[in-house]
């Protein structure tokens, strides 16, 4: 068995990163030629978000103990809350012949990028058109305007690493979105 391409799809919040995946995975070629990967984290679940489809919501005592018998690929504190990418997604992934696709954090898919261990890892930064578009979609979530500043700040931060990414999508609508990462991923180089 070959090691599996993983595509590794971070961004501020408020990119769209969750909603273009989930479209991705509408399509039938990518339903049939990839795994979607889904984070474990200790960040409360969102009105909208299910378990199992969006995210597994853990405690972070039992997130804190899975990181310590190296359960993760790869994991991060971003703001207050832990994220982490179960190693099972690409060991499945492996087994089954297919690619993986992860929507992590900008940490994250740095790691990733550097892991020896994970062997062809492209990597795509999500943007919003503008940081006043940014806030507009940050605001539209259940979050209070405390969360909502450190993750703007966190955003500037975050867009400074995008240099280090193989590409760069700004998600100024899902159906161009959606054509240019399918360009990204079916292309056979990566």
């Amino acid at each position: 068995m070959k090691d599996p391409k993983v595509f590794v799809i971070s961004g501020p919040g408020g990119a769209g990163k969750t909603t273009i995946v989930k479209q991705l995975f509408l399509r039938e070629r990518i339903k049939k030629d990839f795994i979607k990967g889904i984070t474990i984290t200790t960040r409360k679940k969102r009105l909208q978000e299910k378990e199992g489809r969006d995210y597994f919501f853990i405690e972070e005592e039992e997130f804190l103990r899975l990181k310590k018998r190296k359960f993760f690929l790869e994991s991060q504190k971003v703001l207050e809350n832990y994220y982490g990418t179960p190693k099972i997604l690409y060991a499945l992934a492996k087994r089954e012949g297919k690619s993986l696709v992860l929507c992590i954090d900008v940490k994250g898919g740095m790691c990733l990028k550097q892991d020896p261990k994970v062997k062809k890892v492209t990597t795509i930064f999500l943007v919003a058109p503008s940081e006043k578009e940014l806030y507009r979609r940050m605001k539209k979530r259940d979050e209070k305007k405390g969360v909502i500043k450190k993750r703007v700040e966190l955003a500037k931060k975050e867009v400074e690493l995008s240099k280090y990414y193989d590409y760069l999508v700004t998600n100024r609508n899902i159906k161009d979105t959606l054509k240019e990462l399918e360009g990204i991923i079916l292309t056979p180089d990566n």
